[in-house]
């Protein structure tokens, strides 16, 4: 891993008096290199662009300083799917604001082929390598001075549900960890909840919402071809089965077909990870959200918390919002401005509990 730093703020471009160069080896595959430039920790809030690499992705982003004296906790924010920048998604803003307010340090970045930053995804190992970035920007976090070692943590959306607990199998640096409309069952099982909130939101008959996803989960799970057949034969009855999906559904020939790998990522259920998990966690879901299933989430997080011992958990869902928290009618209603109050107040609520002193 390569790192570099620059001040972004104004008020450490004009107190900036010393640049630091500070290579090291850190073993195994990662290399880390850090040039850093910033205010001295007496200042107030500072912004500095950050510069790493990770298993031949570059990285570039934000690490915000909260100013006074250090070490200060910190936390990183992980991106959900699609192309995100550094800024992530439309809500979490004040979020990150609220963190630094409170006296932790916030580290982000633009995903690979986003923004600043190079490198495209193996597709089949997605969630794997956004683990890997995660870690490396956790190990490198943990080296700054500025930064208290033992008290970094995760702020995360959607598919930070699946990427996060794969990065606590990884490392053991995770300190906290707080995760927003996150997957908590395999992705196949949530790639079919969307499937039937898009097609009941368009007017599917129950039946058809019961054969989506009863059917719709043993098509793609099978192991045989002849379950795949069944499954599919009554699936395709389903009219406007297509729309529902997002792209054309067939029967494939036998000739065509294969079994999707049980040890591939969209299998992995992060359960199994979350019930060994003692660490303070904070687990958020939103009453409307139609691409992750809420109740099945906080469900998920309760029982796996439960079963962990953990004494310092807490999974909330927040009323009339969306998958990013903004205000919503309902699920196929459209979307206010803003963002929830009662997630924010829910922020407040857990950094209180959590103070950046404590």
């Amino acid at each position: 891993m390569t790192v570099s730093v620059r001040p972004t703020d104004r008020l450490a471009r004009v107190a900036v008096a010393l640049v630091v160069l500070l290579a090291t080896a850190c073993g195994g595959s990662m290399e880390s290199t850090t040039t850093s430039t910033g205010a001295p920790d007496d200042f107030g809030p500072v912004t500095q662009e950050v510069m790493f690499s990770s298993n031949g992705f570059e990285l570039v982003g934000d690490l915000e300083l909260p100013g006074g004296p250090g070490p200060h906790p910190a936390v990183i924010l992980v991106h959900g799917s699609g192309s995100q920048t550094r800024l992530g998604t439309p809500t979490s803003g004040l979020v990150r604001r609220k963190f630094v307010a409170a006296g932790y340090a916030v580290l982000a970045w633009d995903k690979p082929g986003s923004g600043e930053s190079t490198g495209e995804f193996d597709g089949e190992r997605i969630q794997t390598q956004r683990a890997e970035i995660l870690v490396d920007g956790l190990e490198w976090l943990a080296k700054r001075p500025s930064i208290d070692p033992v008290r970094i943590g995760v702020w995360g959306l959607s598919q930070a549900g699946w990427v996060v607990p794969r990065a606590l199998t990884m490392t053991d640096q995770i300190a906290i960890m707080i995760v927003v409309s996150g997957g908590a069952e395999d992705s196949i099982e949530q790639m079919v909840f969307q499937w039937t909130e898009r097609a009941a939101c368009r007017g599917a008959s129950d039946a058809e919402l019961e054969l989506m996803e009863t059917q719709g989960l043993l098509a793609i799970k099978a192991q045989t071809y002849d379950e795949y057949r069944s499954a599919m034969e009554q699936l395709l009855t389903v009219q406007n089965l297509d729309s529902y999906v997002g792209v054309d559904v067939e029967l494939a020939d036998v000739d065509d077909w294969a079994p999707w790998p049980r040890d591939g990522e969209s299998f992995f259920d992060p359960a199994t990870v979350l019930q060994e998990v003692t660490i303070p966690v904070l687990a958020i879901y939103a009453e409307h959200d139609v691409q992750i299933d809420p109740a099945q989430g906080a469900r998920a997080y309760r029982d796996a918390m439960e079963a962990a011992g953990n004494t310092d958990f807490r999974v909330e869902t927040i009323p009339g919002a969306n998958h990013i928290m903004r205000p919503t009618a309902g699920p196929c209603g459209p979307e206010s401005s803003g963002i929830a109050e009662e997630y924010l107040e829910l922020i407040d609520d857990w950094l209180e509990a959590h103070p950046a002193d404590g």
